[in-house]
């Protein structure tokens, strides 16, 4: 929501509208998942590099390898609970909401388009970045990467938690698939979270050194209109035009 700040010295009323742009439920989820992300990153690494010293460290300092799985195991199953959480969320928008499917996360060619425009940006090869909708190309690969890793680290880490059980139904060599694919999509996921979903989150000029709208819910209305200047727009036209309609983000103020 907007805030009105006041300042004795000037005496003059500061105005800043926000967007809403991620509900309560969204924010929920991506506490979730961003918590049992980290706790899965701490104690799968000294897994993974078993002989490094700093893992024998690591281990020591968390009670023992027990305990390190124990943890990891637990949080294997939040990340798939909410996952779960997130599909229902979604049908229960549309089927009983009555919502129209998110179109707007959907990849399209526009966005492989976008992405040369903004590396001719960073560049010096334009002038000026692409202006995007709701979601840039980068945060769609946020959203579709967990559906295509999930199915992977749930499956390959199901087999390897209980590798006797998936061969009484499964060739024996499943258990080395599942652990080479299970070791190598969490090191994707982790180098894209840490250096470039966190880059653009938390250390980019504009939002340096935190993002707050997945917490907040909301974002300032010029920053908006710099990274989503496409659904700004819309959003406005559809105010004036059609104010009883519901938007996908809404502009509010509010006095503090």
């Amino acid at each position: 929501m907007a805030t009105i700040t006041r300042t004795d010295e000037a005496e003059k009323v500061q105005v800043e509208e926000q967007v809403t742009r991620f509900d309560v439920h969204q924010i929920i989820q991506h506490a979730v998942l961003m918590v049992s992300f980290i706790l899965l990153v701490v104690t799968g690494l000294p897994m993974k590099f078993s002989t490094a010293g700093i893992s024998e460290w690591w281990v020591q300092i968390w009670g023992g390898i027990s305990n390190i799985r124990a943890v990891h195991h637990t949080s294997a199953y939040v990340m798939v609970l909410v996952c779960l959480y997130h599909l229902i969320y979604i049908g229960y928008g549309m089927l009983v909401k009555k919502r129209p499917f998110p179109m707007w996360m959907v990849p399209s060619v526009a966005d492989f388009v976008k992405l040369f425009q903004e590396l001719a940006y960073f560049v010096g090869l334009r002038k000026e970045p692409p202006q995007f909708d709701r979601f840039n190309w980068r945060e769609k690969f946020d959203y579709w990467a967990i559906f295509w890793g999930m199915p992977v680290m749930a499956g390959s880490g199901f087999i390897l938690m209980f590798p006797v059980f998936a061969t009484k139904y499964l060739p024996g060599w499943v258990v080395p698939v599942a652990y080479t694919a299970h070791s190598h999509e969490a090191m994707l996921a982790f180098t894209w979270i840490f250096f470039i979903h966190i880059f653009f989150n938390h250390f980019s000029p504009s939002v340096y050194p935190l993002n707050k709208s997945i917490f907040t819910g909301k974002v300032p209305r010029e920053r908006y209109i710099k990274e989503h200047a496409l659904e700004y727009e819309r959003l406005t036209r559809v105010d004036e035009e059609k104010p009883e309609k519901e938007a996908v983000g809404t502009i509010t103020r509010a006095s503090q």
